[in-house]
């Protein structure tokens, strides 16, 4: 008897502790939380709105705000030369009536690294975007350097890489902003494009 009055208040004990530590350690649990634009927060007048940004909005989102040929860069590890007058012949690219290519050169020479170990670079997934909600992809490239970059996602310094990007867009658009932003580089870049 003396037995059995020990052990009820030992396991008693036991099962409350386990209990306690079931429930904090549920409670602790990262949950996954599904949030729409439809959920209403208290206090949080929310309204579902896809604003489309004007290129000077657009251009505001970039640290380093610029301009195809800009002087000011001339000297800076990336920058994006003069526009081509065409795409590059090698391409063989068709005309199509009611677009246009433009050609962005742009040129990455990080000097100050010797080593030769390589950055992620992906150009070829740089973005235009019109001010009216509309984005162009890259329809073709042509990279002038293969040893600074390589397998479409790696440069090498301290090598010079121009890689000439060519968007197709549509004749009556006249202004553009392109976003550039790597790892291969500290600041996004907005150039503005003005045909």
């Amino acid at each position: 008897m003396l037995r059995s009055r020990k052990v009820l208040p030992v396991a008693l004990a036991t099962a409350v502790l386990l209990g306690g530590a079931g429930l904090y350690w549920s409670s602790h649990q990262e949950k996954v939380v599904q949030v729409s634009s439809e959920t209403k927060l208290a206090g949080v007048n929310e309204s579902k709105e896809d604003r489309i940004l004007s290129i000077d909005e657009l251009m505001e989102q970039g640290t380093v705000k610029t301009y195809p040929g800009d002087p000011k860069l001339k000297k800076e590890t990336f920058r994006a030369e003069a526009l081509l007058t065409s795409p590059p012949k090698e391409l063989k690219l068709k005309e199509e009536a009611g677009y246009r290519y433009i050609t962005v050169p742009l040129v990455l020479h990080d000097k100050s690294d010797d080593f030769g170990a390589y950055s992620v670079y992906k150009p070829n997934l740089f973005v235009l975007n019109d001010g009216k909600g509309n984005e162009y992809d890259v329809v073709d490239y042509v990279s002038h350097n293969p040893k600074a970059w390589k397998n479409t996602h790696q440069y090498y310094s301290p090598n010079r890489a121009q890689i000439d990007l060519v968007y197709k867009v549509p004749e009556e658009s006249k202004t553009f902003v392109l976003f550039a932003s790597s790892d291969a580089f500290p600041k996004t870049h907005t150039i503005k494009i003005e045909l």
